[in-house]
């Protein structure tokens, strides 16, 4: 479904404190005329229909309705540029 890097998901650990077995959620986002949609992260836990990916022990979960947004995306960041990239097909 989507491809999240370990360097990003060790980022994500870093700065929002996270252990094993700890969630984030991942949903779309309208971000202005110019911007159009966008991806949000929120930490949480998933719900019995959420789709889930666990990477590196977080749990990364998307809800049914959203699912199509995060399809095929890849998220990955570069600790050496300090460089956070999102791809997302869904809204190319």
């Amino acid at each position: 479904m989507f491809s999240i890097t370990s360097p990003a998901v060790k980022l994500y650990k870093e700065e929002l404190g996270l252990k094993n077995g700890d969630g984030i959620q991942l949903f779309c986002r309208y971000a202005g005329s110019e911007a159009g949609l966008c991806i949000g992260v929120e930490r949480g836990l998933p719900g019995e229909d959420d789709y889930v990916q666990e990477i590196d022990g977080i749990q990364f979960f998307v809800r049914p309705h959203e699912v199509w947004f995060v399809e095929k995306m890849t998220m990955d960041y570069d600790d050496y540029d300090d460089r956070f990239t999102i791809e997302l097909p869904s809204i190319a």
